[in-house]
C-alpha cells in the first residue's frame, strides 16, 4: 500500500501532523463510515476465516513506545492485542485502519489493546508519535525506533515497506503492508485481517479471545512499558557472522522484493556498527548461505551505485538463491570485516523470469487506441508520457524500459494505483529510459467510464499482463501492482510486486545505465 494515491493526497500527508485537529475529524469520519454504509454492505464474514490453524508465539516486537520506554508485547500479556504497521503522515490507509480498530474494540468491550508500529522513523520521532496518539483512545501504544530496529521488527512480522518519492511538497510517502494482526492474552498470534476487512469479524475475534481469557485488571495507559520478552516469545533468528577485525559490517536490505531461482539483485546499504555507511570505494563480496551456514554458491562482488542527486551509496549484489524462504547474505569487505543480513526470497512463479528476455509483445499506446485516454489508463489525471511507448518499441530501439502493471480504477489490493505515483517521480530523472504503464485487466470504456469485464474478486487479466506470466497460482490476478525493469537488450533485470519503492527502481536503472556506478 503505497500512499498517497495522487499528488493532492501527498500534500495532505505532508501536513498531517501540522493539522492534528483535522486528523481527529477525519478519524471520526472513518469510524462513522464504518458504522454506516460500510458495515452493512455485505454479510459479516466468519472470524474463523481469518484465524491461524497453527497457533504459535507472536513474533518479537521490541521497540520504544511514545513515552520513551522500552516496549515488548510481553508487557501486554493478559489482554488481546491488535497490531498494525503504518506511519503518522499516512493520508488514507492508516486512518482507515485506526477507524476499524476503534470500532472493533468499542464493540468488543473493555480489555483489548492496540499497537501502532511506525515504519517511517525519519519523521515519526517519539514526540511525533505521542502527538498523534493524543487523538486516539488510551488503549493505543505507538512504537518507533531506529531504521534498523524497525526493519528487523517488521521482517519478523512479514511486513514490507518502502519509501516512495512523490516529487511533492510532502517529499515522500511510504508503501507498506497494511494487515491487522491479532495476538491473544498469552502472546500467541491468532489471526490476521487483510486491509479492507470491516469491524465485524475483528470484533467477533476479540470477543472470542475475551471469552477464553478475561482481561486482567491492569488499566490501559498512554504508554505501557515492559521489560524484555520471555524466551518462549523469541523467534529463531539467523546467527550473526563474527567480525574478522574490530568493527563488523552492518547491512540493511533496501530491496522490497528478492527472488529465488534466478539472478536476483539485492540492494543493500553497508556500513559499520556505528552507523557510518561505506562510500563505495571499499569492495564488498556477498555469499548466500542456508540456515546451517552452508554456502549456496560462490561469493559475488557487489556493485556500488550512487544515483545522481542522492547522498547514499547502495551496494547491489546479484545473487542466485536456490529456493524460496529465508536465507542469509554473508558480507565481507576488502579490509576483512564481515557481517550478515537475512533475506526472504520469493517464489517467481510464472512471472517473467529474471535474467531472461522479457515477453516480445506490443503493449498498447495512445496511438493504438486513436488517442482515447481511458482505453489505456484508468488513472485520474494521468501522465500520458506513460502511454506513448510500447515495450516492443523500446526493445526495437535497444532502450531500457520500466513497465508498471497497475490499475488506479480497479483496486484489487490497497496498493493498486500507487505504483503510478512512484513512477511519476522517476520520469524526469531518466529521460533515456522508457516508462510504460499497462492496465492489467480487461475492461470496456462506456460513456468515458472504464467498466471491468468481470468480477473484481477474480478480475480477468488482459493478454499483455498474461504475457508477463501474471495470474498463476503463485501470483494470481489480485496480486497487484507489478513493475519490471528491462535493460536495452530486453533482459529482465529486476521485478517487484506489491510494495514498490522508488529506490528499488532508481538504483537498478542507475546500474543498467551506468550512471552513478562507482568505479564503473
Amino acid at each position: 500500500m503505497a500512499e498517497p494515491t495522487d499528488r493532492g493526497a501527498a500534500m495532505l500527508g505532508g501536513v498531517m501532523l501540522a493539522g492534528l485537529g483535522v486528523l481527529a475529524v477525519w478519524l471520526l469520519a472513518v469510524v462513522f463510515m464504518a458504522r454506516s454504509g460500510m458495515a452493512a454492505a455485505s454479510p459479516t464474514p466468519n472470524p474463523s476465516d481469518f484465524t491461524y490453524a497453527d497457533v504459535r508465539a507472536a513474533p518479537l516486537l521490541q521497540l520504544t513506545d511514545q513515552g520513551g520506554s522500552p516496549f515488548s508485547l510481553s508487557s501486554l500479556q493478559g489482554h488481546p492485542v491488535l497490531v498494525f504497521f503504518g506511519y503518522t503522515h499516512c493520508p488514507d490507509v492508516c486512518p482507515a485502519t485506526v477507524g476499524i480498530v476503534n470500532e472493533s474494540v468499542a464493540a468488543a468491550g473493555a480489555g483489548p489493546r492496540a499497537v501502532f508500529v511506525s515504519i517511517d522513523p525519519e519523521r515519526d520521532s517519539l514526540a511525533a508519535m505521542k502527538s498523534y496518539l493524543k487523538y486516539l483512545p488510551t488503549f493505543y501504544t505507538g512504537l518507533s525506533g531506529t531504521p534498523d530496529e524497525i526493519r528487523q521488527n517488521a521482517q519478523r512480522w512479514g511486513v514490507k515497506y518502502a519509501k516512495v518519492a512523490t516529487g511533492s511538497a510532502a517529499g515522500y510517502a511510504m508503501a507498506h503492508t497494511a494487515d491487522l494482526y491479532l495476538v491473544d492474552a498469552q502472546g500467541r498470534l491468532r489471526a490476521h485481517f487483510p486491509f479492507g476487512t470491516q469491524a465485524g469479524p475483528v470484533t467477533a475475534a476479540l470477543k472470542m479471545l475475551l471469552a477464553e481469557t478475561p482481561p486482567s485488571d491492569a488499566p490501559a495507559t498512554d504508554a505501557p512499558t515492559g521489560g524484555p520478552p520471555t524466551a518462549s516469545a523469541l523467534p529463531a533468528a539467523p546467527t550473526p557472522v563474527p567480525s574478522a577485525v574490530p568493527g563488523a559490517l552492518a547491512a540493511r536490505v533496501v530491496s522490497s522484493a528478492v527472488w529465488a531461482g534466478g539472478p536476483s539483485p539485492v540492494i543493500l546499504t553497508v556500513g559499520d556498527t556505528a552507523g557510518q555507511l561505506l562510500d563505495g570505494t571499499m569492495p564488498v563480496d556477498v555469499t548466500v548461505t542456508g540456515a546451517a551456514g552452508a554456502s549456496a554458491g560462490p561469493a559475488v562482488r557487489a556493485v556500488a551505485v550512487k544515483p545522481w542527486g542522492e547522498q547514499v551509496v547502495y551496494y547491489v549484489a546479484t545473487v542466485s538463491i536456490p529456493s524460496p524462504g529465508e536465507w542469509l547474505l554473508v558480507l565481507q569487505s576488502g579490509d576483512g570485516r564481515t557481517g550478515s543480513v537475512a533475506v526472504d526470497a520469493l517464489d517467481q512463479g510464472l512471472s517473467a523470469p529474471l535474467g531472461m528476455l522479457a515477453p516480445d509483445i506490443h503493449t498498447p499506446t495512445l496511438a493504438d487506441v486513436n488517442g482515447v485516454i481511458r482505453a489505456v489508463t484508468t488513472q485520474p489525471n494521468p501522465d500520458l508520457r506513460l502511454s506513448q511507448t510500447s515495450t516492443s518499441d523500446a526493445r526495437a530501439a535497444g532502450k531500457p524500459y520500466v513497465i508498471v502493471i497497475d490499475s488506479a480504477r480497479f483496486k484489487v489490493s490497497p496498493l493498486c494505483g500507487r505504483a503510478l505515483v512512484m513512477v511519476r517521480y522517476l520520469l524526469d530523472r531518466w529521460p533515456d529510459v522508457a516508462f510504460i504503464h499497462l492496465e492489467p485487466f480487461e475492461y470496456q470504456v462506456i460513456t468515458e467510464e472504464p467498466v471491468l469485464s468481470g468480477d473484481i474478486m477474480s478480475p480477468p487479466l488482459n493478454q499483455w499482463a498474461r504475457a508477463f506470466g501474471l495470474g498463476d497460482a503463485v501470483w494470481p490476478a489480485v496480486k497487484m501492482p507489478w513493475a519490471f525493469v528491462v535493460d536495452g537488450q530486453g533482459v529482465v533485470r529486476a521485478k517487484y510486486e506489491g510494495i514498490i519503492g522508488s529506490t528499488d527502481v532508481d538504483v537498478i536503472v542507475s546500474l543498467i545505465a551506468g550512471n552513478g556506478v562507482i568505479g564503473g
